[in-house]
């Protein structure tokens, strides 16, 4: 929605973008991933590449862009589910309430309870809700291109770039784009538990970019395709319809007759980023393990149980995460945050495989 709202009807375009550049981090990543199969690998290839003085500074980026993800997956869950209970969320003020905050300390400590679970029951669980992740968009691309409008992209006589270079380059971080393609370097978290990761880690950072791209560029074109004309009299960059701005997808569905769809977009709204919050709560105490090994944090974190699980780290992430709830009362408040950590984070890798090189 917003990428549309900025850009209009050329707004898939804005996915390119980012795939392009974020498939050159992807590929910086997968080789050191591979070079280097360690836990925590974000934190620790800068230390390897330069020693402690950038290793200090490049694993505190890591840890801070992958401790804030599980709060913020908890703001979207929230935000969502107060379609059902509104007293989660306070609409008019864009923050969530006393009931809201309680809930997403639930939610936390519910993903710092799963990822208790030895890694192979883990990946059972992880791997269910990736497969729901992946099919729930590819359904609804296939049903809302059934009631594809062709003139939608032009919509109001704008034509398909009305918000021009600016839009596009404003659009990366403003509508979450460059932050939807964060994850890839999960991998390199886990790298240490990857069988034959010389092989195994590269084609899964590489895959998942390929399927992301696909996928998201497809959403986006569905999207602006199966809106009514009556949303968009004006232009693609007039929405104003509060349901579309409070859940684009679940009111695009709903408004073209498909409250069945609309049904399963609002459960995958709970469901996403629940996922998101739990692989990242994985890779969290990851990162903790790591900069203890390079002795950056106490060496306590890189305690585990019997079961190899680091549960100091776990826990860490879990008091850490409560943390950032505080200052940051809603989503985009929080994106900022993480997409400015993002970029010192992900900067680390191709610095560090330029100095291997």
């Amino acid at each position: 929605l917003t990428a549309a709202l900025l850009i209009g009807g050329g707004a898939w375009l804005a996915w390119i973008v980012a795939a392009i550049v974020v498939i050159v981090l992807a590929l910086a990543h997968a080789e050191l991933g591979a070079m280097y199969p360690v836990s925590g690998g974000t934190a620790r290839f800068p230390h390897f590449a330069f020693g402690s003085v950038a290793g200090i500074g490049f694993g505190f980026f890591s840890y801070v862009q992958a401790v804030t993800i599980a709060p913020i997956e908890c703001y979207a869950f929230v935000t969502y589910a107060s379609y059902y209970w509104p007293g989660l969320f306070n609409a008019d003020k864009d923050k969530i309430t006393g009931a809201g905050l309680w809930v997403t300390v639930l939610l936390m400590a519910v993903f710092t309870a799963v990822n208790f679970l030895a890694m192979r029951t883990f990946a059972k669980v992880n791997n269910t809700i990736t497969w729901w992740k992946v099919a729930v968009p590819v359904l609804a691309i296939i049903v809302l291109l059934f009631k594809f409008h062709p003139g939608n992209f032009t919509a109001g006589g704008e034509g398909l770039f009305p918000g021009g270079i600016r839009g596009l380059t404003a659009a990366l971080p403003l509508s979450g784009i460059i932050f939807a393609y964060s994850g890839f370097e999960q991998a390199d978290q886990l790298a240490g538990e990857i069988k034959d990761p010389g092989r195994n880690l590269p084609r899964a950072i590489i895959i998942s970019i390929l399927i992301g791209t696909a996928v998201y560029c497809l959403l986006q074109i569905a999207f602006i395709g199966a809106l009514p004309a009556s949303v968009i009299p004006h232009g693609l960059r007039h929405i104003t319809n509060p349901d579309i701005i409070a859940g684009p997808f679940a009111a695009v569905a709903a408004l073209g007759g498909l409250a069945w769809l609309a049904t399963i977009l609002r459960i995958d709204a709970f469901v996403s980023p629940f996922g998101t919050g739990l692989i990242y709560t994985t890779g969290t105490s990851r990162v903790s393990y790591g900069l203890g090994r390079n002795r950056y944090f106490p060496p306590i974190v890189t305690k585990t149980d019997r079961r190899g699980i680091p549960w100091v780290g776990l826990i860490l992430a879990f008091v850490v995460g409560l943390f950032f709830l505080l200052p940051f009362p809603s989503w985009h408040s929080l994106v900022g945050l993480i997409t400015g950590a993002s970029v010192l984070m992900y900067s680390g890798a191709p610095l560090s495989l330029g100095a291997f090189r």
